[in-house]
């Protein structure tokens, strides 16, 4: 198991306000504020419908995004990408960690190709390291979508080559610097494709919830607010990866 390494925004941050990134001092992630304020988390009724016309089916796993509703979060920190083999591998030898499914496995242990084929408990072992934690579904949703409820990160019309979808047919993992054209508002990369990022929270029937669909996922699939959880939560998926969150206390 991971130590936990403490650090805290006080500390590492020493201006009035609050920059616009900062880079976390354990594993030297670039990470963005996420500022306070409501966003508008889930869809309409309405939305569904349309979700279900692009879709060609009612898929009831969709059904899970109803209602809308207004939330209010405190600002915090977001990773600015997915979590990478690099920083896994770091994290891995100076702690002593179990190694993932598919380390070592050519095509999905470049550098910086997100790490998969692990799971909830991996990841956080992994942000305690790093003195930050995984994100709750609203803190990922506000952080992919902004405040203006967009289906997608960058807007509300879906394009192939922004994201690692079905639509690229790439069928593996990408490096998650890529996607330049498919920033969320914040600038964070590949909050839609390339990998299922794990959150804190509950789905159905109390299973782990993820997050922004992977590169198997077609358009529908890799929006905003879509919903799944993994078969397996000990050891995930070839397609499940985690990025994390750092929450700001009261200053």
């Amino acid at each position: 198991m991971a130590k936990e390494n403490f650090w805290s925004i006080a500390n590492l941050v020493k201006t009035p306000s609050l920059p616009a990134k900062i880079v976390s001092p354990i594993d030297s992630v670039e990470m963005v504020l996420i500022p306070t304020g409501e966003f508008t988390m889930g869809i309409t009724e309405s939305e569904l419908n349309q979700i279900f016309v692009l879709d060609g089916s009612q898929n009831p796993v969709f059904m899970t995004e109803v209602p809308a509703r207004k939330v209010k979060l405190e600002a915090y920190y977001m990773d600015l990408h997915p979590v990478t083999n690099f920083q896994y591998g770091r994290f891995m030898e100076e702690t002593g960690h179990r190694k993932p499914q598919l380390w070592g496995r050519e095509g999905w242990n470049e550098p910086l190709q997100p790490v998969v084929g692990l799971g909830w408990d991996d990841a956080r072992a992994y942000a305690a390291w790093a003195g930050k934690g995984l994100p709750t579904e609203p803190q990922w949703e506000k952080a992919a979508r902004g405040t203006d409820a967009r289906w997608w990160p960058w807007g509300n019309d879906f394009y192939p080559g922004f994201c690692n979808s079905a639509e690229m047919n790439i069928n593996r993992v990408t490096d998650v610097t890529r996607f330049h054209l498919g920033l969320s508002p914040y600038g964070c990369y590949d909050m839609a494709g390339n990998v299922w990022e794990m959150c804190e929270g509950a789905w159905i029937e109390g299973h782990l919830p993820m997050r922004g669909g992977c590169f198997l996922g077609s358009a529908t699939f890799v929006r905003t607010t879509v919903r799944w959880s993994a078969e397996d939560h000990v050891n995930g998926a070839h397609w499940l990866g985690f990025r994390c969150v750092k929450n700001i206390p009261e200053r």
